[in-house]
């Protein structure tokens, strides 16, 4: 007998699911509890992820988004059954705290008490969700919207891996058959339906930005171009900050939509918080992706505009290719990665240089392969890469000092690690650059540019202003 009642309305039916995915849960005070989590998945038709967390996300619960649709994946999780933040405090106690240590031993522990129930769906298994800021240790700014470093285990999860849609719960309940029945229960279909009734209306906004000020970005340029004169560094990446106010509230899933539409080539990302701020942005960066121990890393570095036409565009993008200034950029990045995975005592390969070319902009680009060994873990590999001098320096202590004392600004997790997880050691990072942390009404937009010898401040410039654009386009 079915165990969902008949004569539940669509809304009903939402609100009684959601009742039955996190009440359980509720119960359980101490997130340190040893109490085994019951994982159940199942095969769903398909459903838009940012559809899935506008009707299933609630109060005071994280959230992480991320959509790639040129390799036809997405995924979407919704509160945390389990969780761990890494904050200033933790580490004013134990200063020699590794926080990407701390976010592996959170999985270990936790993987015990993980119970998969239909091991049909092995391919759905749960995910661990993470991200860092940028520097290793907290700095006096009035933001503090995310801790060094978070980690949890989502109540639910929406897996896209090409026309597959899977749902998998994590739950204290480990009654399969009333959870499945909902799911079974033309699920998606009822998502976007209450959808559509309650979430569809967009809220135009009379957006007022507020004037850009970009001379503190020019003396940060000449100041690095002095550094790198004086043999301090050869390399410094200079970051600015975009702060916008409007009359409304951003409109966080619009936005998102606006920027899977824009940038198709990107990954898509969020991360929602406890307090309703979300970090978001279209990264083309890949720090580190593990299938099956095959990992992958994407040196990328030196950028151009596309051009107007395919001739033009052409010509810019061979002009990139033999642009000493930029190979040298480039050089410097992918020496880098290859340096630190051979030092962990892998045998990484490096592919040919080539172009990535995006919507607005192209870069230079040099994939790095390598097999895992059983004893290297995945964030042991993040700790290691991060930051790389795509979006820190050479070299990276000096240029990171540079950097601190220079920007005015609190770079939170932007050019900061953002992935995923599963139990069997595979894993997604990007890089969190394209970006913007948004809270209701206000926004502040992150972009950066590598300074080099023969760095021109003018240059410099245009490229962040085009990297803002492609955000301030999105924003809803």
């Amino acid at each position: 007998m079915a165990i969902i009642p008949n004569h539940l309305s669509v809304l009903d039916y939402i609100q009684e699911f959601k009742k039955l995915i996190f009440s359980s849960s509720f119960n359980i005070k101490n997130n340190s509890s040893p109490s085994p989590i019951f994982s159940i998945s199942c095969e769903v038709e398909p459903i838009d992820p940012l559809i899935f967390i506008s009707v299933l996300q609630t109060d005071k619960q994280p959230v992480f988004y991320w959509q790639n649709q040129r390799k036809k994946e997405a995924i979407a999780a919704i509160g945390a059954i389990k969780s761990l933040n890494i904050d200033k405090n933790i580490c004013q106690q134990d200063k020699d705290i590794d926080r990407f240590q701390k976010c592996q031993e959170f999985i270990n522990n936790n993987q015990k008490l993980i119970h998969i129930l239909n091991k049909d769906q092995d391919n759905y298994q749960p995910h661990f969700f993470t991200y860092f800021r940028f520097f290793e240790q907290s700095h006096n700014f009035d933001n503090k919207s995310f801790p060094l470093a978070t980690i949890f285990l989502p109540f639910i999860q929406l897996i896209k891996k090409d026309n597959k849609y899977s749902v998998t719960i994590n739950t204290y309940n480990q009654n399969k058959k009333e959870i499945l029945d909902y799911l079974k229960d033309n699920f998606s279909e009822k998502i976007e339906l209450n959808y559509k009734v309650n979430y569809s209306q967009e809220n135009k906004i009379n957006s007022h930005l507020e004037n850009a000020k970009y001379q503190g970005f020019i003396d940060k340029v000449n100041k690095g171009l002095e550094a790198i004169k004086s043999e301090k560094l050869t390399k410094i990446v200079v970051a600015h900050a975009l702060e916008i106010k409007t009359e409304n509230k951003f409109n966080i899933v619009k936005s998102l939509e606006n920027l899977r539409n824009n940038h198709p080539d990107c990954y898509i990302f969020s991360i929602g918080n406890e307090d309703q701020e979300y970090f978001i942005g279209a990264s083309p960066e890949r720090l580190l992706s593990i299938k099956d121990n095959q990992l992958v890393s994407d040196a990328l570095a030196g950028s151009a505009p596309r051009g107007k036409n395919e001739d033009e565009d052409f010509l810019i993008g061979n002009n990139l290719l033999d642009s000493e200034k930029e190979k040298r950029e480039h050089q410097a990045v992918s020496n880098f990665i290859f340096n630190q995975l051979s030092a962990m005592g892998l045998q990484p390969k490096k592919a040919s240089l080539q172009l990535l070319k995006l919507s607005n902009i192209q870069h230079l680009w040099t994939p790095i392969y390598a097999e895992i060994k059983e004893e290297i873990n995945p964030l042991e590999i993040v700790r290691q890469l991060h930051p790389t001098p795509a979006v820190a320096g050479v070299p990276i202590e000096v240029a990171c000092q540079e950097i601190e004392t220079s920007e005015k600004f609190d770079r939170s997790l932007y050019a900061a690690p953002i992935g995923w997880l599963d139990l069997q050691g595979n894993c997604e990072f990007i890089v969190g650059i394209r970006s913007a942390l948004i809270k209701e009404n206000y926004a502040r937009l992150y972009a950066g540019a590598g300074i080099v010898t023969g760095s021109k401040p003018e240059q410099e410039l245009t490229e962040i202003k085009l990297k803002f654009q492609a955000l301030l386009q999105a924003l809803i």
